[in-house]
């Protein structure tokens, strides 16, 4: 039952809504090291949500952030968006290298993680006052990985890579990212996109075999096999990508 004052959210993964100034959401055995950090964080990254209890549901308590949130059909990523978004990144992955927590954490493992990122940096997750950040949220994802995996998610859903936008503005969108990060370079972004999106959907399904009522909502929507077949799409184009790249590279060293 919703309470009058409940407004759910949007989203795939489901059980989000807003009350007042707050948002209310499901919790899991990940919840803990979600808050952990998220305290960690609190006076060392900008934007991002104050954990603020629980409600009488058990359902976790979280201070709503304001700003607008695209609908990635309709509005692409500005260019000082897309920057804006890369470089909140950097200063949260530069904040969070003191962070450790044993989790247990909701998303599947990477190998050799250097650091707790958010996992799931994207459009969706993000709400912005023109081309300025104003709220990353979304945090339960939240888990060990690197600073290559997190962009090259970013990738796939800020250049995007998920549809074919030509390879020259791909490239373009690329070299964009690695600049507002300040390295991995661009080439390096694009190869791991592939390894960070199939291990993506190998886990959706396995995730919501073993309980995880978010997952299998999301597999109600089309995943794993929507992003499968956009996954498929990029590994045709990837070659051309890179030979932009490259020859991007090559003018600039003549």
């Amino acid at each position: 039952m919703v309470a009058d004052d409940e407004v759910h959210l949007a989203g795939n993964v489901g059980g989000a809504v807003r009350v007042g100034d707050t948002v209310h959401r499901a919790t899991g055995p990940w919840t803990p090291a979600v808050h952990a950090l998220l305290a960690y964080l609190a006076d060392r990254v900008p934007h991002i949500p104050r954990v603020l209890g629980y409600d009488d549901r058990g359902r976790e308590v979280l201070s709503y952030l304001p700003g607008h949130v695209l609908d990635e059909e309709r509005e692409p990523l500005s260019t000082g968006q897309l920057q804006a978004m890369v470089r909140w990144t950097r200063a949260f992955h530069d904040a969070v290298t003191g962070f450790a927590h044993p989790g247990p954490w909701r998303y599947c493992p990477f190998p050799d993680p250097t650091l707790i990122g958010h996992n799931d940096i994207a459009p969706y997750n993000v709400c912005f006052a023109g081309d300025d950040v104003t709220g990353v949220f979304d945090w339960d994802m939240a888990g060990p990985t690197t600073r290559l995996l997190e962009l090259a998610f970013i990738a796939w859903n800020g250049v995007p890579l998920w549809r074919d936008t030509g390879a020259e503005s791909a490239a373009e969108r690329l070299r964009i990212i690695a600049a507002s990060y300040g390295g991995p370079d661009a080439g390096q972004i694009l190869h791991a996109v592939p390894q960070r999106i199939q291990t993506m959907l190998d886990w959706i399904p396995a995730a919501a075999a073993a309980g995880d009522a978010g997952m299998a909502h999301l597999m109600t929507v089309g995943e794993p096999g929507r992003s499968a077949a956009s996954l498929a799409g990029l590994l045709d184009r990837l070659p051309a990508i890179a030979r932009e790249l490259a020859g991007a590279d090559l003018t600039r060293g003549g």
